[in-house]
């Protein structure tokens, strides 16, 4: 197999790595390599419509994350429980009625054929595959484990464990599944510990420990994170209020789909509801997805009050998919192909569902037209979704007085729905990730990872081939980034300049903590750029720059080294400058401001930082873009 691939192994479930592979999918996206996410199976009723059928929701935001299409492949095998009946078994997108009448060891051997052929497809295709694991690996009574140890096997990856700090007994669970994981320790690199908070220096201590006792070193510790994305499982998912109405979200037993409304932590004050009681004084109620309707209606009726007065009042209620199928005349299941049987609904729709074996999987939009009351202010709006349902009887989106039903998933994920709604819009997708992608950045060693799956730098800037051609030429100019110590200078470059830059160094390592910053520096660069030393001549330097995007860092010590060897740093500068202009390349160049702060006691101090601000002066008069950092945030000039 081509790709480098990384599995994200679990002490069990809920612990982070479907998270934690999303953040990594997006850093290996930063570094400009072409990477993709797989899990074998996934046993899950949040699930995605793509082209070519549908996937685990988590494995969907993982491709988001990777920036890549996603692909059923990615989740070749989706198991969606039923109930304590069995499952439905979705292979490559599309139900397999065979394998769902099927015991799990029965089903089993059928299962390797489409996993093997999916990961060695999307082997061939990508850079670097992370793969997720599911459960724990260690699950020996299982054995042999196809989603953690058999596709290890296959992809010949290496792995990280992580534990959940949050839950206790991280030390415990890491320790032993090492110690069960038998010859399959040899793939380990590093445990990682997720969801801390508190004073990080009392679980130092636990690194080395388990390195002392495994020989395996913890790249680090994710503290607990703020961030509100789609959740594989809505049942583990507790989500944040803001200081919007109160919206109850009614948890029946088989509720799927949860995944869809996480824009609702910033938007909204939202309840997971099991209870009438707990939905009281809600503005909107919301039903949403379930598995199985016709088991989830006696659960329901014991909401109907609560619905009817509701719905009196003039509040909405959004009922979405198996949510509006219980809300109909009746549910009829003739062919058993959920629960067999004819089932009185609550009567709040004027429709009967019937539900029939082909499955309606497709991506679907709508524009609304007609609405009154409290929805009318959707009206004029396109809405994009999905529908996935065996039910049949309603139409894709029904008004019946305040309450809205529809086929559609993913309403509420629209940016125009929720401006309409509730007045603003939720964070983007992309910006969450970014946020995921910053802090593994921060807080884990990942260049301890590049190191291992043998990420290098591109010897040459000519592609390799059509389809891994570099991005376009960048437009020439100048860019100057300044700000005090440990601003950000350094990582905002690093994102403007994308994966594909050459790095001229002016520091010189003169003395340990010198070079000790100059390490940390090399470790965090993306591996894909050229790096050239160089503490003196920048324009040679740029003559001898490989890619079209070059970095200077920094000014503020190439300014030093000028002075300490006798040279005008002014003269220097303009030299540099006309040979930016010439040169057709992009020049991000990072320099300090050090005018703010307290006048230095010696001449040659205000000396320096006097000449240093008449070079940022004159390098900012000739960018075509300026900005100051401060506390990691850009402030264009």
């Amino acid at each position: 197999m081509k790709a480098k691939a990384l599995i994200i192994w679990g002490t069990g479930s809920g612990v982070g790595k479907s998270l934690i592979t999303a953040g990594l999918l997006r850093h290996f996206r930063r570094l400009g390599l072409r990477a993709a996410p797989f899990k074998a199976q996934n046993m899950s009723n949040h699930s995605r419509v793509v082209a070519g059928g549908e996937m685990a929701s988590a494995q969907w935001l993982q491709a988001v994350a990777a920036g890549t299409e996603p692909d059923p492949r990615m989740n070749p095998i989706l198991i969606k429980p039923m109930g304590l009946e069995g499952s439905q078994v979705v292979v490559l997108g599309r139900v397999d009625p065979l394998l769902s009448r099927l015991s799990w060891k029965e089903r089993r051997p059928h299962l390797e054929a489409p996993v093997r052929e999916a990961l060695e497809a999307l082997g061939k295709e990508f850079d670097v595959l992370v793969l997720e694991g599911a459960g724990s690996p260690v699950e020996r009574n299982l054995w042999p484990d196809l989603p953690n140890l058999q596709v290890a096997e296959w992809a010949g990856a290496q792995a990280l464990l992580v534990a959940d700090v949050d839950q206790g007994g991280s030390l415990a669970a890491l320790y032993g599944t090492w110690a069960l994981l038998g010859e399959h320790r040899e793939r380990l690199l590093g445990f990682v510990l997720n969801k801390f908070r508190g004073d990080i220096r009392l679980l130092e201590p636990a690194y080395r420990l388990l390195e002392g006792w495994t020989g395996i070193p913890v790249p680090g510790t994710l503290p607990m994170l703020p961030l509100e994305l789609p959740e594989e499982d809505g049942f583990r998912h507790h989500p944040r209020k803001s200081l919007g109405p109160k919206v109850a979200i009614l948890r029946y037993p088989h509720a799927s789909n949860l995944d869809e409304f996480w824009p609702l932590s910033e938007l909204a004050q939202p309840v997971h509801a099991r209870t009438p009681e707990e939905a009281q004084g809600a503005e909107l109620l919301i039903l949403p997805g379930s598995r199985l309707p016709a088991k989830d209606l006696a659960w329901l009726q014991g909401f109907l009050p609560l619905l009817r007065a509701h719905l009196e009042a003039g509040k909405p209620v959004l009922a979405i998919c198996g949510g509006a199928e219980m809300l109909a005349q009746a549910i009829l299941d003739e062919e058993g192909v959920e629960v067999k049987g004819v089932f009185p609904g609550l009567g709040l729709l004027p429709f009967q569902v019937r539900m029939l074996r082909e499955k309606t999987v497709r991506p679907a939009g709508v524009v609304f037209r007609g609405l009154s009351g409290f929805w009318a202010r959707l009206n004029g709006l396109r809405a994009q979704g999905y529908e996935i349902h065996h039910g049949q009887g309603i139409p894709l989106v029904h008004q019946e007085g305040p309450l809205l039903a529809t086929w559609l998933h993913g309403l509420l994920e629209n940016p125009g729905v929720q401006r309409a709604l509730f007045g603003q819009e939720a964070k983007a997708l992309e910006a969450v990730l970014d946020q995921l992608a910053d802090a593994l950045e921060e807080h884990l060693d990942l260049a301890h990872l590049h190191r291992h799956l043998g990420l290098r730098p591109n010897p040459s800037p000519a592609p390799r081939g059509k389809e891994e051609s570099l991005d376009p030429p960048p437009p020439p100019g100048l860019i100057l980034l300044l700000g005090g110590a440990k601003s950000g200078k350094s990582r905002h470059a690093q994102r403007l300049a994308g994966p594909w830059a050459t790095l001229i160094a002016t520091a010189e390592a003169r003395d340990g903590e010198m070079a000790e910053r100059i390490a940390c520096h090399r470790a965090e660069r993306p591996p894909t750029w050229e790096t050239l030393e160089e503490p003196l001549d920048l324009v040679e330097a740029l003559k001898r720059a490989r890619y079209p995007t070059v970095v200077v860092d920094c000014v503020t010590l190439w300014v030093s080294n000028l002075l300490e060897r006798d040279r005008d740093p002014l003269a220097e500068a303009r030299q540099f400058l006309e040979a930016v202009s010439s040169s057709g390349k992009r020049v991000i160049a990072i320099s300090n401001e050090v005018g703010m702060g307290i006048v230095p006691a010696n001449p040659l101090a205000r000396r320096y930082r006097d000449l240093l601000g008449e070079v940022n002066a004159l390098l900012a008069k000739a960018a075509q873009e300026v900005y100051l950092l401060i506390a990691g945030r850009p402030l264009k000039l």
